[in-house]
């Protein structure tokens, strides 16, 4: 073998170079089998590999665990990140740990401004311009009613300190985040999420595109033959829009990748020298020139992604090399580059040229397993938030027909290029290309010996019928005797003409926006007055009935609240869970005949936004308190009253024994008896009077008693009076009762004045006069605690008035008291009106008896005589008499 091909040998087992490299200089008489197989080709022959290959140029997955290898971005790519740190931490209102913080290491050398964020599949709107002073710059679509609940702070891997948002708020005791935690050189970010059921099903899952790695532009280096200010010697220099070309990319990789002088990824020891200025300067500009493209002029050919540096650099360049149908050659060392369409002819031969005496081999046509008519690559799309996206097809019916009807698919995966319209380029000049069988294996004389692998030249063959064709040397063999043997391969610029609005085909993407359920809003709201009946149909209290549409899913209840129509005070609120039922009626805090105004809203099962009613009007019925809720409340405040004074008495009991036993210790007490008894009778008079008073409480007391009885015949009256005051209360109490007996007949008159108050703010004052004879009890109660709570009570069979001087001095009654079928009821006597007539609008009654009745309307269906002699059916306008 060659001397040549040898060095070629060892270089590329010292920079890792396998794969086309490795197999590209092989014997002479297998050069016309190998060479012309396009990248496209090539994926087809490889599909089982491609298959099991790792994509590694878009990686959307967050990772998290200790052998993560470093990575970086070239050109524009998103990537998951690796987890670094995660804690939680602060409060939102009552909720504990209410923020969700992440650390995310985006890359491994410092990087350019954070281009996009996006979170849980959906791109989102950076708030650059209002920015948090600890938690970074809030997210447009995690803005809620006002309130933001998701922050991004990037740091570019310039930072020279730990964040201190980090290191004194959200680290902790168990958890800390310690101050000489900077990360040097790493593009990292800061997601605070505040918890908001809503919007967060669970922890957000993030992707970013941080801007790619600074990257060397030989073509932007005035001193390096190119026009600018960039220079190899000074890496503040460098960066532009050089960083997001292939050949930029693949250049950077050959001279070594690094950060703060220390070398990062790709060769080691590559020079400027070995990589020729005017070739790869060529080649850039050829990227760098524009074409038309889906949102106008954009540059040919791009690329970008994420380079872990695990990956063998030749694995990489092989995909930037895809990514604008680029080869990389080596010769003698130098490395020179050619990318997409062929360069101009550098020389040119004829059939004299070539040497008679050495064989020369022909290849036509591809055999029919390496034949390609069609192409359907895969590519990451920004637009489908970064998933492999599969671009349209294309095909050549034409050539479907010369494989017999065949369609010969290549499904190449272009891990670099994430833009749609360039990929339809590649994948038309690619399947354009790919028809260019004509490979020819040739020796030329030592003339020849300066022609390099690449370079495009000129064959003009009588014999092979070619007119100045174009050919690419694709392989050469230098020999020791000078001669050169060269595999060519023909090619053709018509294969990269692009027509933009002929040959692009529109992409249709699903959308990323996350698309929310909208609020949900009430349906058939509706509310109305309605009145509360007890069993016997009485109308007790004003109420309101809600209604509304029961029958959506996913609705577990209802929330309600009630405000009064004037002031918009809340007056009640409250929820049901039997949302089914459709219909709920309230009457808490609500007062007759007045203006209310009701809003709704439905409680989802699972968390979602709901938007309330509109508050709608409705006043409520005038529906007063009746007799039955006067007893019920007079027994309330009664109960609520005796309640009261009952512990009142027993703690002024129990406070005036001890009083009493202290003042009969210091002998300030005054008693007498006086007591007579017979054989059959008995009187006495008892008083008792005392009076005390120290540091806390003073009381003074008073009691008579005056009895007599004869036999079974008893008759008494009693007379009390108290009055207590202690450092927070004041009590005073008189009660007299009047009682006369005969055996167990027994009739009495009790009165009872009370009046207390405290320093809780609690005042109560009661006054009643009961009478009692043999059980039945009449009587007066007057009793008030405060606004809202007085009241008057008359309890008798019968009421009655008397305006002196009328109907010799007899009360004339107007109403009484009992029962009609068991319920009790109130009568009115017949003649309480004055002149006997009673005015009314209508009048329901079972039965009505007259014996003169002057009517001017009658309207009937049915009249009868008494006899039942006569009947008239007006309804039916038949008129019947009988004998």
């Amino acid at each position: 073998m060659a001397i040549f091909t040898a060095f070629f040998g060892a270089v590329a087992s010292v920079i890792g170079l396998t794969g086309f490299f490795a197999t590209a200089f092989v014997a002479v008489g297998t050069l016309a089998a190998t060479v012309g197989i396009s990248y496209l080709l090539k994926q087809k022959n490889d599909a089982a590999t491609q298959s099991a290959e790792s994509h590694f140029s878009a990686q959307g997955q967050l990772q998290a665990a200790g052998d993560v290898p470093r990575s970086f971005i070239v050109g524009y790519s998103v990537t998951g990140g690796s987890l670094v740190y995660a804690n939680e931490w602060g409060y939102d209102g009552e909720t504990p740990n209410a923020y969700h913080v992440q650390v995310i290491s985006l890359a491994d050398l410092p990087s350019g401004p954070l281009r996009e964020v996006w979170v849980n599949g959906e791109q989102c709107t950076l708030l650059t311009g209002e920015p948090h002073a600890e938690f970074g710059v809030p997210l447009a679509e995690y803005r809620k009613d006002g309130k933001d609940h998701l922050w991004v702070k990037y740091y570019d891997g310039r930072q020279t300190a730990a964040d201190p948002y980090l290191v004194n708020r959200v680290g902790s005791a168990d958890y800390p985040y310690e101050a000489t935690r900077v990360g040097f050189g790493v593009a990292y970010v800061i997601c605070t999420a505040l918890v908001e059921d809503t919007l967060f099903a669970g922890f957000p899952t993030y992707k970013f595109v941080p801007g790619g790695i600074a990257l060397y532009d030989p073509s932007r280096d005035s001193s390096a033959g190119g026009v600018g200010p960039q220079r190899w010697s000074d890496p503040s220099s460098w960066g532009g829009d050089g960083d997001d070309l292939p050949v930029v990319q693949v250049y950077n990789i050959l001279r070594g990748i690094r950060y703060d002088c220390e070398w990062v990824y790709g060769l080691q020891q590559m020079t400027a020298a070995r990589l020729p200025a005017v070739n790869w300067v060529t080649q850039i500009d050829k990227c760098r020139a524009t074409v038309q493209g889906e949102s106008g002029v954009e540059a040919l050919y791009r690329s970008g992604g994420q380079i872990s540096v695990d990956q063998p650099p030749l694995a990489v360049i092989e995909k930037l090399n895809a990514s604008c149908q680029g080869r990389l050659s080596e010769i003698g060392g130098f490395y020179k580059y050619r990318a997409g369409a062929p360069d101009s002819p550098t020389f040119a031969w004829t059939d004299g040229d070539l040497l008679s005496t050495e064989e020369h081999t022909h290849r036509p046509f591809f055999t029919l397993g390496k034949t390609i008519n069609g192409v359907q690559a895969r590519h990451p799309d920004p637009a489908q938030n970064w998933a492999v996206a599969t671009a349209p097809a294309y095909y050549r019916p034409d050539l479907e027909v010369s494989a017999g009807g065949r369609r010969l698919m290549a499904t190449p995966m272009l891990d670099f290029v994430p833009y749609p319209a360039q990929v339809q380029r590649l994948q038309k000049s690619a399947i354009d290309e790919a028809q260019r069988a004509r490979t020819h294996e040739l020796a030329f004389p030592p003339v020849f010996w300066l022609v390099e692998p690449g370079d495009v030249g000129q064959w003009t063959s009588v014999r092979n019928g070619y007119d100045a064709k174009l050919f690419r040397v694709d392989m050469m063999v230098d020999h020791a005797n000078l001669d050169v043997t060269m595999a060519v391969t023909e090619v053709d610029p018509g294969d990269y003409q692009w027509d933009h609005n002929v040959d692009y085909q529109g992409v249709t993407t699903g959308p990323t926006v996350i698309v929310r359920p909208a609020p949900q809003a009430i349906l058939d709201w509706h509310a109305e007055p309605y009145t509360i009946r007890d069993a016997s149909g009485l109308e007790r209290r004003p109420a309101i009935r809600l209604s509304w549409d029961g029958t959506l899913p996913g609705i577990s209840g209802v929330s309600f609240r009630v405000r009064e129509a004037e002031t918009e005070d809340i007056v009640h609120s409250n929820q049901t869970s039997f949302y089914a039922e459709g219909v709920i009626v309230i009457s808490q805090s609500l007062l007759p005949m007045t203006d209310y105004e009701v809003e709704g809203r439905l409680i989802p099962s699972a968390p979602r936004d709901v938007i309330p009613s509109d508050w709608l009007p409705v006043t409520t019925p005038d529906v007063r308190l009746t007799a039955e809720d006067i007893s019920a409340g007079i027994r309330y405040q009664i109960t609520t009253l005796q309640n009261q004074l009952k512990q009142g008495f027993q703690e002024f009991e129990a406070r005036s024994l001890e009083l009493i036993a202290q003042v009969a210790a210091r002998g300030v007490l005054d008693k007498e008896i006086f007591h007579q008894e017979t054989a059959d009778g008995r009187a006495q008079v008892t008083e008792l009077a005392g009076t005390v008073s120290d540091l806390d409480h003073s009381l003074a007391s008073y009691q008579l008693t005056v009895s007599a009885a004869f036999g079974e015949v008893r008759s008494s009256v009693q007379a009390q009076a108290d009055a207590l005051s202690t450092l927070n209360s004041s009590f005073s109490s008189y009660k007299t009762t009047v009682s006369a007996a005969l055996g167990a007949v027994s009739a009495s008159v009790e009165t009872n004045s009370t009046a207390i108050a405290n320093v809780t703010g609690y005042v109560a004052s009661n006054w009643t006069v009961k009478t009692n004879a043999a059980g039945a009890v009449a009587g007066l109660q007057l009793y008030n605690s405060g606004p809202g709570t007085s009241g008057f009570v008359i309890q008798a069979d019968k009421w009655g008035w008397q305006q002196p001087g009328v109907n010799g001095g007899a009360p004339t009654p107007i109403m009484s008291a009992g029962f009609v079928n068991g319920v009790a009821s109130w009568g009115f006597t017949g003649n309480m009106f004055i002149d006997g007539s009673i005015n009314v609008t209508a009048l329901n009654t079972g039965t009505l008896t007259a014996w003169i009745a002057n009517l001017t309307y009658i309207n009937s269906s049915y009249q009868t005589s008494p006899s039942g002699k006569m009947v008239a059916v007006w309804s039916e306008s038949r008129l019947e008499f009988y004998r």
